[in-house]
């Protein structure tokens, strides 16, 4: 559905300008002053930039999280009915198209993600990232996003979901493929992220059945213990769920591990800095997903005619909330494209989003990062670029990750 508004906005932004995503900060800064929410032909969507209002789209009830689904409904007959599997099981993910079941959903995490949990996990952390480091010092050789960051994100995920470990290849694999439902979701990329959802889902069946006679400490035993609210899943709902925190509990982790070591090489001070006191690490990383998250932007759809700032969206209409231009704006953020990591506000950074759909394994996530960076921190402490130029692609709506990083260590 495209909106008529364009016809009320006096600035033009190109948004799909190739090498925009290298460094789209000057066009948002432009954006948040001239036309905080503006309608984008380009992406057929409202574009919100400052941090008021993406903080208060991201806690907003008429904003549907499940705005993917509008993109399969906008394909032929045909089409919708061979994506079924998809549709399901992306509509299962934490109840999400449910804000009551939902919110049921996150009181179950909540009791198994405890503090204590979440802690008794850094051994665990350790020693797989002690082995991948292992392994690529032999070979001496090391690229950091596909040799460590990747592998080590996807296999404490599949420790914790409860799934075999040494599958992280499959799980990797199929991931690369579900991930492209959080691209802009043009037809190849749904029919690819179905591929990946099926290959996943008949693997992990079978698991899920032998779980329910063998029960363990993990997340798939939780899901399938007695509950107090009287929710039930399925193994095809409990199935969804385990493909869920495969694709995007670990996507995050990897890609804002890579991010930090380019920004630690882009701020040489920063590095030295925190390599002398490794206890800034938990305000360094804030800092730096408030920098260069693994998540520029997300997509809201209307559920019904709103108003922001005056804009009229209708319901069916898309909002893409840009994290990365909050995250840069100068009334939350002051002197904003400076990377600072003792500054006082950057926990308030939108990162790991905020509200009902905020990242519900970002406790885990931070965990990770202070065990990687102390880790490389302290053992490599030579460790450089192989090649002068990051090797970036893009990926969503403003947003870019690292293809590889080549390192050089001693």
């Amino acid at each position: 559905m495209t909106s008529t508004a364009p016809s009320q906005n006096n600035h033009v932004y190109d948004l799909r300008e190739p090498s925009l995503f290298l460094d789209p900060h000057p066009l948002l800064h432009r954006m948040r002053e001239e036309a905080p929410v503006y309608f984008s032909p380009h992406l057929d969507s409202w574009v919100l930039t400052s941090y008021q209002d993406v903080c208060a789209a991201l806690r907003d009830p008429r904003l549907s999280v499940v705005e993917e689904l509008k993109r399969m409904e906008a394909l032929p007959a045909s089409d919708q009915l061979a994506l079924g599997a998809l549709r399901r099981t992306f509509l299962a993910w934490g109840d999400r198209g449910n804000p009551e079941r939902h919110a049921l959903f996150l009181k179950l995490l909540k009791r198994h993600f405890t503090p204590q949990h979440v802690e008794a996990q850094r051994p665990r952390i350790q020693a797989i990232l002690d082995r991948l480091l292992a392994a690529a010092s032999q070979r001496g050789e090391m690229d950091l996003v596909n040799d460590i960051a990747h592998p080590l994100a996807m296999t404490v995920v599949a420790g914790v979901t409860g799934v075999p470990e040494e599958e992280v290849d499959l799980y990797l694999r199929c991931s690369n493929y579900i991930s492209q439902l959080l691209e802009m979701g043009d037809r190849e990329q749904l029919f690819l992220c179905q591929r990946g959802m099926v290959e996943l889902s008949d693997f992990l069946r079978p698991i899920v059945e032998r779980r329910r006679r063998e029960r363990g400490a993990d997340l798939l035993g939780a899901f399938m213990e007695a509950d107090p609210d009287g929710v039930h899943f399925s193994d095809d709902h409990i199935v969804a769920q385990c493909i869920m925190f495969l694709v995007v509990g670990y996507h995050t982790t990897a890609n804002q591990l890579c991010n930090g070591v380019q920004i630690l090489f882009d701020h040489p001070e920063a590095r030295a800095r925190l390599t002398a006191d490794p206890a800034l690490l938990p305000n360094a990383f804030d800092e730096m997903m408030r920098y260069h998250g693994a998540v520029a932007s997300v997509r809201r759809m209307a559920t019904v005619d709103l108003a922001i700032r005056g804009r009229h969206i209708r319901a069916g209409e898309t909002i893409v909330l840009a994290l990365c231009a909050a995250n840069r704006d100068p009334k939350a953020f002051p002197a904003p494209d400076r990377l600072d990591i003792t500054r006082e506000e950057a926990s308030r950074q939108v990162g790991f989003t905020i509200g009902p759909y905020s990242c519900m394994g970002q406790a885990l996530a931070r965990l990770e990062a202070q065990v990687f960076f102390r880790t490389l921190l302290g053992r490599f402490p030579r460790l450089r670029p192989r090649d002068a130029a990051p090797d970036w692609m893009v990926f969503r709506p403003l947003g870019r990750e690292l293809r590889t990083l080549q390192v050089l260590f001693d």
